[in-house]
Order: C-alpha cells, then structure tokens, then sequence
C-alpha cells in the first residue's frame, strides 16, 4: 500500500499549530470558522403543525440535519444575514428570528459553562 501526504495542510487553527482535536470538526455557518464539536452549539428545523422552527440540540442528539454555530451573538446574526440556515438544514423557506435564537443559545451557554470557551 502506497501512502500519501496531504498536498494541503489542514485548516483551523487547532490543525495549523500540529496539536490534534480532541473530537469531531465542525464549521460554524455564521463566521465559517472551522472548531470542534464541543465548542459549537447544534440546531436543527423541527417540523410541527405550522411552518418549520429552528430548535437548539443541547445533547446533539436529535434526528435529523443539523447546523452548527459558535454561541455567540455574531455568529448568529451572520448565519440569519447570509441566510445561511435555510440550506444549511436544506429546509426551503425557513426563517429565523435572530433574537429568539441567540436568547436560545444564550440560555445553553449559561448552562453548559462554556460561555468563555469560543472559537
């Protein structure tokens, strides 16, 4: 068997510095900051009686797809700017309220301890 090195290092800055992650990798859809797993917060489109609704994953274990996305205030207003969850969940006409989100976000945060742990 033959190997073969990588033509381009690694992206992130967990890569760059040679230090492996702890876990899995993710892309935050606000800043497109690639992070690990745990220091991300998961979503994902629930569909009920009206139109679908953005609900967060605290044990990042619900069916379906999901977005990651830093808990931070900008990250999420950029994800809603770009529009970036309606593809990202590949859910057609969603809309989100940003403040709802981040005041969703911001509850896991105070829970889970890693207010301080961004990026």
């Amino acid at each position: 068997m033959v190997q073969r090195s990588l033509s381009t290092p690694p992206e992130g800055p967990a890569l760059r510095t040679g230090s492996r992650p702890r876990g899995p990798v993710r892309t935050c859809v606000g800043c497109r900051q690639r992070a690990e797993a745990t220091d991300l917060v998961r979503v994902v489109a629930v569909h009920g009686d009206g139109p679908p609704v953005i609900v967060v994953d605290a044990a990042k274990t619900m069916p379906g797809r999901g977005a990651w996305l830093h808990p931070q205030r900008d990250c999420v207003s950029a994800a809603v700017r770009r529009r970036a969850f309606p593809s990202a969940l590949r859910v057609p006409g969603l809309t989100v309220d940003p403040d709802d989100l981040a005041e969703a976000i911001g509850g896991i945060t105070a829970v889970d301890g890693h207010s301080g742990r961004n990026r």
